[in-house]
């Protein structure tokens, strides 16, 4: 009888031994639950809207090596203030960031430096937007905007925001667009996104030969949109209004749709 109960209670230990505490299933339930993010390598290096123009200032970039896949992302400016970046990757919402970085002629946003340094080192995909001005001359702007930003430090080709008509006709608009993103590409070496909203992009662009850019559309509805001329669009601008850790105050959220990814806009 003493061995039996030796045994028994042998048996009893080793079955304790081999459960979790309470605060060990807690635990594993938790980290089961979160999400971790893990860089991929891109998939396609030479497969991106366009192969870089010879004379490009990038032409000369080495492939990049693992990527945030994460489909969606945010844009920023100085109205968001000082940005906790450690935070927002923490978050494992964010996948990417444009960044403003300047508008018409002379204007530089006083966060850019500091935002797009601190995005790229935690591991966020950067890209960096001009803020274009119809009634501004065009190569002015181009010069004021490549003194800004460096396509050296850009992970995702540049964007070109273009939100007002500033008084300009709508042919008058339309010509003087194309002439600028023309020169961007010239200079950076690859199709700019044109980003906008949809009731703009179909009274001013429309039908009037902007089909080589990709579109980044912002409405702000619980479905995504439809533009008149039936083009896709790869990012979707869902909210002005979104919310993430490190950031006070709301911020805009987009995604990528249409079945498109980052590896189509990232630079080599």
């Amino acid at each position: 009888m003493p061995r039996l109960l030796a045994l028994t209670a042998l048996i009893s230990l080793l079955s304790l031994a081999a459960t979790p505490a309470q605060g060990d299933k807690k635990k594993e339930k938790k980290e089961k639950a979160s999400t971790v993010y893990t860089p991929v390598p891109d998939p396609c290096p030479q497969m991106r809207l366009d192969k870089p123009l010879k004379n490009s200032p990038i032409a000369h970039t080495t492939q990049r090596g693992p990527v945030n896949t994460v489909i969606q992302g945010i844009d920023v400016s100085h109205y968001q203030g000082t940005i906790d970046w450690a935070a927002v990757a923490a978050s494992g919402q964010v996948g990417y960031a444009f960044i403003k970085a300047s508008e018409s002629v002379s204007f530089v946003d006083d966060y850019y430096k500091y935002n797009l340094a601190q995005a790229r080192k935690h591991g966020i995909n950067v890209g960096s937007y001009h803020f274009f001005r119809a009634h501004v001359d065009q190569e002015a702007q181009l010069k004021h905007m490549i003194s800004v930003i460096d396509p050296a430090k850009q992970d995702i080709v540049p964007v070109i925001d273009i939100e007002n008509s500033n008084g300009v006709s709508v042919e008058v608009l339309a010509s003087r667009l194309r002439h600028f993103l023309a020169r961007v590409e010239e200079y950076y070496g690859r199709p700019p996104i044109i980003y906008t909203y949809v009731n703009f992009y179909n009274k001013y662009l429309a039908h009037r030969g902007f089909e080589h850019y990709p579109l980044f559309i912002a409405f702000y509805q619980d479905h995504a949109p439809r533009l008149s001329d039936g083009r896709e669009y790869i990012m979707w601008q869902y909210t002005s209004k979104g919310t993430i850790s490190g950031i006070k105050g709301n911020v805009d959220r987009s995604m990528f749709v249409n079945n498109h990814d980052i590896f189509e806009i990232l630079y080599p």
